[in-house]
């Protein structure tokens, strides 16, 4: 109802019923206006108010796209103090969920020169996609100037929860990040999504300049090269393409190493987060190589996923590295130091090593399998425990050949591995050089020496890769004594000392069969190599020999003459006249010959040899693939048979 009151005298009547009508217009015409104005400000004060303490509430001059598209700004720039301060979503702190009818609020992250935007999310809880969209969603972007306008291309739409994100660590292109939120006006019932929260920093881009010297200018196939020289840093830092932002799909970048003669390269990934399985690395993802050298030949390590990986280091002063990105989505990349380590090659290949420290192990040379250094000498010394013996296995050998070499000739003026027996004896036992595989070989006792030597020449060994060889120390036998039972084993075999390797001096080793009632024993020793013959063709005394004898007790069964030198496996087979045997073999001051690899049977007592085995001098043309003659003999004759048997038995 409205209160008409008449005018003061001498003012003229005003006709208040048509001016109502016409405010009554107007009222209904802005009333539209006003209230949309009224939630846009109540929308301004409640987000810009409490979105944080540390944020400036104004737009930047030059952010015509912010004021164009009715944007709240809040700017984060730089102070240059160091560490991180928080950001957060309107309402964050005081509201169980951020306000609806956002149209848009533009957050940024201005650094200064030579700085670049790190942001964290610790918190993330948007409502999630409805139909694939993000309805309430913030805008990323990463690689923009201190503006954005209308040509600025955003990287992500962040919306859902945490476990949705890509990743929760975000960096700048440049020296700013900008991020636009955006809410949608239509009210959710039971709203439980809180918003958003992080820090932020500011930190120096120069930390993640490669010290390495970039000689491809493709984007997608980048190189680099590092040479160490005496005016140059002996460490450095390299990163995948981008970082600290994620690496480009489908790259491949190499990064080479040249070190000088005496040095090494190590490696330390400080960072790693590639896209694929750390526990299924294969090249199907992204992946990291490392190879010793400048050819792909001798790779180090395989890298993928995000696993720790231990420091590498070459065995030359050459070290490539490979980085191949898929199509896959792609993540942040790495971040590595290399350093140049001189090195002391003679501490490094002098050792002493005992049987308490290393039971068995490998020892290479300098280097391998790359050509080792010259004039250099390397000695390896292996104590075992008293009454203990050790035992070496070259598994390659590749020495360099200088042009006087001979095959088969003197070892002493070219690059050679030499092996001691005796600790008290200067004088190596064994020579070897070139590329031929030396003997396994056994000390004498519990000590052994290996010395290789590299002679002064060029400085690089050409292809000569050097050598590998297993040690092991062996428990030994105080009598080298080996006993074999019918009742376990009717047939198997049985060996020298380190055979099919040199057999060990002052060795004396007995081998002892054991049949059941009525069985014999048949012994064949194959690739028979046991001392040589001396000059009146007579094996034993203190040359090395075999013997054969049906007693247990010590002393020489006259029936069965003793063996040595070189003999094809039908000369050496023998034939108990009972159930028990026994093999000796006995070993002086030689060290050249490998020994024998023995067979054994126990059989029937009426399965015995011929006594017509032919002498060493009628059957010198044959080869240990001929066999031996059998007879079947009945039991009357069995001992007219052994006795002509025995008595031509062979010297």
């Amino acid at each position: 109802m409205c209160c008409i009151r008449d005018s003061a005298p001498g003012v003229p009547k005003i006709n208040l019923t048509r001016y109502s009508n016409l405010f009554a217009d107007s009222f209904l015409i802005m009333s539209e206006h006003v209230l949309i104005v009224l939630f846009l400000l109540h929308t301004l004060f409640l987000s810009v108010d409490l979105i944080g303490p540390d944020a400036e509430r104004v737009c930047l001059s030059f952010d015509e796209h912010a004021s164009k598209r009715g944007c709240e700004c809040v700017v984060y720039q730089s102070t240059g103090q160091k560490g991180a301060r928080n950001f957060h979503s309107p309402n964050y702190t005081t509201s169980s969920h951020y306000p609806r009818g956002i149209v848009c609020i533009l957050f940024s992250f201005i650094g200064d020169v030579n700085e670049t935007v790190e942001i964290t999310f610790i918190d993330f809880n948007l409502r999630p996609k409805v139909n694939n969209k993000c309805n309430d969603f913030l805008k990323l972007y990463l690689d923009e100037r201190a503006e954005v306008n209308e040509d600025s291309v955003h990287e992500y739409d962040l919306c859902g929860d945490k476990s949705e994100l890509p990743q929760k660590t975000f960096y700048s292109h440049g020296r700013s990040i900008h991020m636009e939120f955006h809410t949608e006006a239509v009210e959710i019932p039971n709203n439980i999504y809180k918003g958003f929260t992080g820090k932020f920093s500011f930190i120096d881009s120069r930390d993640f300049k490669t010290t390495m010297t970039r000689v491809s200018t493709d984007a997608h196939l980048c190189s680099y090269i590092d040479r160490h020289r005496n005016d140059t840093r002996s460490k450095g830092r390299f990163f995948s393409p981008s970082y600290p932002q994620n690496y480009p799909r489908w790259t491949t970048c190499s990064y080479q190493f040249f070190g000088r003669p005496s040095e090494v390269i190590e490696l330390s990934f400080l960072v790693l987060q590639l896209a694929g399985n750390a526990s299924s690395c294969s090249k199907e993802h992204d992946y990291i190589e490392v190879f010793d050298g400048i050819n792909k030949t001798e790779r180090l390590a395989l890298i993928c996923g995000n696993r720790s990986v231990p420091t590498l280091r070459s065995q030359t002063n050459y070290l490539t590295v490979y980085f191949h990105s898929s199509a896959n989505y792609n993540m942040k990349g790495f971040a590595a130091t290399y350093e140049y380590l001189t090195i002391d090659i003679a501490a490094e290949c002098n050792k002493n090593i005992t049987q308490a420290s290393s039971p068995e192990g490998t020892i290479c040379s300098p280097r391998y399998s790359h050509p080792y250094p010259a004039d250099i000498t390397c000695t390896y010394d292996f104590y075992a425990n008293p009454g203990e013996r050790v035992q070496i296995k070259f598994t390659h050998f590749n020495l360099y050949k200088s042009q006087l070499y001979t095959e088969g000739g003197d070892c002493k003026l070219e690059d050679s591995v030499s092996i001691y027996i005796y600790e008290d004896y200067d004088e190596a036992t064994a020579m070897f050089c070139g590329d031929k595989l030396p003997l396994q070989f056994m000390s004498a006792n519990n000590w052994l020496r290996v010395r290789f030597v590299s002679n002064p020449g060029p400085g690089s060994k050409g292809q000569a890769s050097g050598f590998e060889f297993q040690y092991k120390f062996r428990k030994g036998r105080p009598l080298c004594h080996f006993l074999y039972n019918s009742t376990v084993q009717k047939v198997g075999s049985f060996t020298s000392p380190n055979y099919p390797g040199v057999y060990p001096s002052v060795t004396h080793c007995e081998y002892v069969f054991r049949g059941e009632p009525g069985e014999r024993v048949t012994i064949t020793l194959d690739n028979f190599n046991v001392g040589r013959r001396s000059e009146t063709q007579v094996c034993g005394g203190q040359n090395d020999h075999v013997t054969f004898t049906c007693y247990s007790h010590d002393g020489p069964d006259k029936g069965f003459q003793p063996i040595c030198g070189v003999l094809n496996s039908l000369l050496t087979k023998r034939v108990s006249d009972g159930a028990y045997f026994r093999v000796l073999m006995s070993s002086y001051d030689n060290y050249e010959h490998t020994g024998f690899l023995g067979r054994y049977e126990f059989g029937p007592g009426y399965n015995v040899f011929s006594p017509t085995t032919p002498s060493p001098e009628k059957i010198s043309g044959l080869d240990s693939g001929q066999g031996s003659i059998h007879y079947v003999i009945n039991m009357p004759l069995i001992g007219l048979v052994l006795c002509l048997y025995r008595i031509t038995g062979l010297s």
